[in-house]
This record gives structure tokens, C-alpha cells and sequence, in this order.
């Protein structure tokens, strides 16, 4: 079986992650800055630039266990429309 780890499908799944987390944000009605504050940052840098992957920013996964919890979604919903997630698992 051949897997494809190149950077072009990391990144493709790391700016899914940052537009899923941008949806549920928006869906709890949180700003950037807001959501921010509640996962204890002082900056909004970081939640804008890893929304959308960029300037080599992406949430790790403190900060989707982290994000999980405050926008109330199970960890694995920032994993939708990313085709990683295994029939196998419940995830």
C-alpha cells in the first residue's frame, strides 16, 4: 500500500484542520481573539495563522484537545473532510 506523507498532503490536511476549527469557532460565535483568551494566549497569531496553515503555524494536539473543549465538538469533528480518519476506528 502506498501512503503519501509528501508536504503537499500534510499541508492539504493541516488547512482542513484550521478550516474546520474556523467553522466551529464561527458556529459558537467566538472571534479569533476570543478563542485566543480562552486557550490562555495572549496573541491572536496564532488561531489566524493556523486557521489557515499558514506562516508554518498549525494547531498540535494541545491545541485541538484544548479547542475541543471550549468549542464543545468532539476532537475527531477537526478531522472532517480530511479522508484520515480510519473505517476501523470511532474516532
Amino acid at each position: 500500500m502506498d501512503y503519501d506523507f509528501s508536504d503537499k498532503a500534510i499541508l492539504k490536511l493541516h488547512k482542513q484542520v484550521g478550516k474546520n476549527v474556523k467553522k466551529y469557532r464561527m458556529q459558537k460565535g467566538l472571534s479569533q481573539l476570543e478563542l485566543a483568551y480562552a486557550m490562555e494566549n495572549k496573541s491572536v497569531s496564532l488561531i489566524s495563522a493556523a486557521e489557515l496553515a499558514s506562516d508554518n503555524k498549525k494547531f498540535n494536539i494541545e491545541h485541538l484537545y484544548k479547542l475541543s473543549l471550549i468549542l464543545e465538538v468532539n476532537i475527531c469533528d477537526f478531522f472532517e473532510n480530511t479522508n484520515q480518519t480510519s473505517t476501523k476506528s470511532s474516532c
